[in-house]
């Protein structure tokens, strides 16, 4: 008999969790929008490349990134459970 103390934790997100996931996102690719679109400098085409690659990279971290989802699950969690 051999006694071992392995955990494998996997965490199984539901349809409300993907919900908030995908307003969070939605919220921030508007705000990311609307920052390049204020920035001077970048002209046509430039800003349509610049917006391409900022949203690539955060739909990457959002979708593909367990540890960013995590921390969003505990901002959620903190401000949902905060005494009022």
């Amino acid at each position: 008999m051999r006694i071992t103390d392995d955990l494998d934790v996997k965490t199984v997100r539901g349809p409300v969790a993907w919900t908030f996931i995908y307003v969070v996102l939605g919220f921030t690719l508007s705000i990311e929008g609307t920052f390049l679109q204020m920035i001077e400098p970048l002209r046509f085409p430039w800003n349509l490349i610049a917006y391409v690659a900022l949203m690539a990279v955060t739909i990457w971290l959002f979708i593909s990134n367990e540890s960013f989802k995590n921390k969003l699950f505990e901002i959620k969690s903190w401000y949902e459970n905060k005494a009022r």
